[in-house]
């Protein structure tokens, strides 16, 4: 055989193969940057390639945004919808991964050019000097700003477009690992992680051992000159262009901080400040704690909304008093000095947390029930030692509050909850709180709220109170009526698919499930709304039974707090409403007497 021969063949099937491939990932668009007109599924680009993703999403939509964010992940919790409602302007997070300030001020100058923005935010964390127009070799970070220079996800491997054809049937409502973005604003999908709940450290530490011991790279800011040149050409194209740019630092874990050289970071600060002054968040009692924060790299969305509330001037939430300064020249070298004595920024944890402990009640009667049905000399008994020994029943507002707004607990705190709405909780125990002038908060099943029978009709259970008890309660001021569920504790789509939680049913699929739970959770707010004026906020598992799904819901639908039935210690942080999610509570049984109850809180406390 001849080599011309030889060639020819091999061009015969080399040349389909790569013509195949090159098909092939123009169709499915694995990295979204053809249209992704197959599956128009946005997220799965963005997270292979959010440069070339979002680039191609936002240039499909010329006109819609007002403003941007720009920077490396380090602005990947800063919200465009908080944004919107401090400026009224539309905003899209750009952020990406692997940016540094080369790639960021051609972006920047592609915006300002294409979209004529009325604001930039650029995240410039201190790490940004470590390096400068890198050399790209993976495809996940590479980023053509022209279309001719694209033919890299032409010809990328085969597997992202089989990939997204094999995973694209498993498609859900709710965020999955190979789904990490908010399409429409350029987000991280943190909607799993936002509702997890969080507690004290060493549990967190165990469910993210990397917070243990990190092992981090030296930083060395050896691009500090390029950096800084980079930066005033965009601050200098933004005064041309009459665009308002905000420039920032974002927090930084304790032990990350510790690898970087005290002075290298003043000579990055006041050669940033020479150029323009900014927002600086790198260092405060927020990076010494890791539950602020979803890795050793990024912090949480709420440590988000609160640099935006400091720099906003926005005093209704919580905000650490030594997190965000606004750095000029005059303070530009005080403000790097943190980088020394970083030991210095950790508060005592009792400064921003609160343990709170609670307990859970059912029926109250001299009638033999099960054993969580106490009587009422018992309860009696319960609320009078807790109120002798200086303890404060407090309402689940008061815990909105601290976690919130930052506002105080009383000393000696605890939070008594009653399950199911029984009848004898008006009849039998609000009578003892009005008297000691204790908050309660009573879990209610809208489906039997006012009837003498359970869902069976069999009148096994005791009679539940209704409007008008609720009303009365309510006006005192001490009693808060809050969900268990309008009916999904025992409520079924048929008799033979009945549920006994508010999780999906087998056999039910997740369209009918998202539906039905949103159904449910709407017949019960406007019951607690027509019954006691009150708004749905609180919500008790039915069963005590959760899920990230539902959780997730729970969160959508503006839930601020849960509970479930599991027995143990709550840690309430300030600024993490992650902290008021699924909290424990004591079963208070036939068997406990008052100084029972005080054993159990002080074991807590």
């Amino acid at each position: 055989m001849t080599a011309k021969r030889w060639f020819v063949m091999l061009g015969c099937i080399v040349i389909p193969i790569v013509a195949f491939i090159a098909a092939l990932n123009m169709i499915v668009d694995p990295f979204s940057v053809f249209g992704d007109r197959l599956y128009s599924w946005h997220s799965y680009g963005m997270t292979w390639n959010p440069k070339t993703a979002k680039f191609d999403y936002v240039n499909n939509r010329v006109g819609e945004f007002d403003a941007f964010i720009i920077g490396p992940s380090g602005a990947s919790s800063i919200s465009p919808a908080v944004l919107e409602e401090y400026t009224g302007l539309r905003w899209y997070n750009m952020f990406n991964y692997g940016a540094d300030m080369e790639y960021t001020k051609r972006l920047a100058e592609h915006i300002i050019k294409t979209h004529r923005p009325q604001q930039i935010l650029l995240c410039l964390p201190v790490i940004s000097a470590d390096a400068y127009d890198r050399i790209i070799t993976d495809i996940t970070y590479y980023q053509p700003l022209k279309m001719f220079w694209r033919s890299p996800f032409l010809f990328a491997d085969s597997w992202y477009a089989s990939r997204k054809i094999d995973l694209y049937p498993t498609l859900s409502y709710f965020q999955q690992p190979f789904d990490t973005f908010n399409s429409e604003t350029g987000e991280y999908n943190k909607s799993r992680r936002d509702a997890e709940s969080i507690s004290n450290t060493s549990d967190y530490l165990i469910a993210y051992p990397e917070f243990v011991d990190p092992w981090f790279a030296q930083v060395t800011l050896q691009y500090i000159d390029e950096c800084a040149s980079a930066l005033a050409e965009i601050v200098a194209l933004c005064e041309r262009s009459g665009i308002q740019l905000t420039i920032i630092t974002s927090p930084i874990l304790a032990d990350n901080a510790r690898v970087y050289d005290a002075r290298q970071a003043q000579v990055f600060y006041e050669r940033i400040a020479e150029i323009s002054e900014f927002w600086d968040f790198s260092l405060s009692s927020v990076s010494h704690d890791p539950r602020y924060f979803y890795d050793v790299t990024h912090f949480r969305n709420s440590v988000g909304d609160m640099m935006l509330a400091r720099m906003y001037g926005d005093n209704s939430g919580y905000i650490p008093e030594d997190f965000g300064i606004l750095v000029t020249r005059e303070n530009a070298a005080e403000a790097a000095a943190l980088f020394a004595r970083i030991d210095e920024l950790r508060a005592p944890e009792p400064r921003y947390t609160a343990q709170i402990p609670i307990l859970r009640y059912q029926h109250i009667s001299d009638e033999a029930g099960n054993s969580m049905t106490i009587t009422p000399s018992l309860f009696e008994d319960h609320i009078r030692m807790l109120h002798e020994t200086g303890y404060t029943a407090v309402s689940l507002t008061d815990l909105r509050d601290y976690v919130e707004k930052g506002f105080d607990l009383p000393e000696r705190p605890v939070v008594i909850t009653f399950d199911y709405g029984y009848l004898s909780v008006f009849t039998e125990a609000f009578p003892v709180l009005r008297q000691y002038g204790c908050n309660a908060s009573v879990f209610v099943t809208g489906a039997l709220f006012g009837n003498d029978s359970d869902f069976d009709g069999s009148g096994l259970f005791p009679p539940h109170f209704g409007t008008a008890e609720a009303t009365e309660m309510r006006r005192s001021g001490l009693i808060s009526i809050q969900s268990q569920s309008y009916g999904m504790n025992r409520a079924g789509r048929s008799d033979q698919a009945l549920r006994d939680n508010a999780l999906q049913a087998e056999g039910e699929s997740e369209e009918e499930y998202i539906l039905a739970f949103r159904n449910d959770f709407a017949l019960m707010a406007d019951l607690i709304r027509a019954s006691t004026g009150e708004e749905l906020f609180a919500f008790a598992y039915p069963n005590g039974l959760i899920d990230r799904n539902s959780a997730t819901l729970l969160r959508e639908e503006g839930v601020h707090v849960t509970f479930s039935t599991e027995a143990g210690i709550n840690t309430l942080i300030k600024g993490l409403p992650q902290s008021l999610y699924e909290l424990k509570r004591y079963d208070v049984t036939d068997m406990m007497t008052g100084s029972d109850v005080l054993r159990i809180i002080e074991v807590i406390q």
